[in-house]
């Protein structure tokens, strides 16, 4: 575990804020020369803590949608390399996790129609054949939180809640330039303007240009540094809650629970199944029984079954997956 003190602890919730933020406007926020800025950043890339700079691309504006696989197999997929490394390499994953416990990956993925999912999911069964056990499905197309910095990690330097914009709903069509735009900053969204247009071959005013309109219109939401929470000393966890008998106001009361808990980072409600699914970290084991014990007193007539898992390892995180770059 790495101890950071009061000024990284800013850098990386003002970073989370902005990723491509300047340093001359981060060294004014966090009080640090531009210099001392640079080294820090620097310092919590080669510490492992930021593993590297994204984009939260609103998917649904692109007429795609996601779903989640929780799969389990017949063999141990860190003996078995090729499972691990398929879910790696997936054109169309966006979020791929090992988990300790009863199942052994949970992936997300990308799609463009139901004939699409159908085909991953088909493609999935198809390679591995007898050593795949079983899989559960969930649409996670209505996202209630995405953040990759928890809120009690900066919630005693009295800073506002990193707030998630509201999503555009109006559709567009994207061309292969803005495809390859995307693709590279989420690869890395640090790049400046010059060396994403000398790697696409493009022009630094076109580049400009449509990184503005990306933004305007909503697909790029924010830029951000991917932080491993596990560095600072938290446990990670995968919480699964399947509901029943749910009426709106309870519906309502809980969602606002998951949307506002300090140590949830990423959930969604599965429509389909009438699951809430999230990521949650904490420091202690007692953090993950008092959020089991909670959830349970409070919503006990609508829970009917509750599961949570350690997450091991994330194993693939892109959120423009090379698939995409597909016209």
């Amino acid at each position: 575990m790495e101890l950071l003190d009061v000024k990284d602890r800013k850098l990386l919730y003002y970073l989370s804020l902005d990723g491509r933020a300047s340093q001359t406007k981060l060294s004014k926020q966090v009080g640090l020369s531009k210099n001392a800025i640079k080294y820090r950043i620097e310092r919590l890339i080669n510490k492992g803590i930021i593993t590297k700079f994204a984009s939260v691309i609103n998917i649904g504006s692109l007429n795609l949608d996601t779903f989640t696989l929780l799969l389990k197999f017949n063999e141990d997929i860190y003996e078995n390399k090729d499972i691990i490394e398929y879910f790696r390499n997936h054109e169309y994953a966006d979020w791929v996790v090992t988990l300790s416990g009863e199942w052994d990956i949970f992936a997300e993925f990308i799609y463009q129609d139901l004939g699409h999912m159908d085909k991953i999911i088909h493609e999935i069964i198809q390679k591995f054949g007898s050593l795949l056990n079983t899989y559960q499905m969930y649409s996670s197309m209505h996202p209630l939180r995405v953040e990759h910095l928890i809120a009690e990690f900066y919630k005693d330097l009295k800073l506002e809640p990193l707030m998630r914009k509201e999503k555009i709903m109006k559709k567009y069509e994207i061309d292969i330039n803005d495809r390859r735009i995307l693709n590279l900053l989420n690869e890395d969204s640090s790049l400046s303007y010059l060396a994403i247009a000398q790697k696409l071959n493009l022009t630094l005013d076109i580049v400009r240009y449509r990184i503005r309109n990306l933004i305007d219109n909503g697909i790029i939401i924010r830029f951000f540094p991917e932080v491993s929470l596990p560095k600072l000393g938290y446990t990670e966890y995968l919480y699964k809650i399947r509901l029943k008998n749910v009426s709106q106001e309870k519906m309502d009361s809980i969602k606002k629970i998951i949307k506002s808990d300090e140590n949830i980072t990423y959930a969604f409600f599965d429509i389909t199944g009438f699951n809430m699914i999230f990521a949650c970290a904490f420091k202690t084991p007692e953090g993950i029984d008092h959020l089991s014990r909670n959830l349970r007193k409070k919503y006990a007539e609508i829970i009917d079954e509750q599961e949570h898992y350690i997450i091991k390892e994330q194993i693939t995180f892109n959120l423009f997956p090379k698939g995409l770059l597909k016209p």
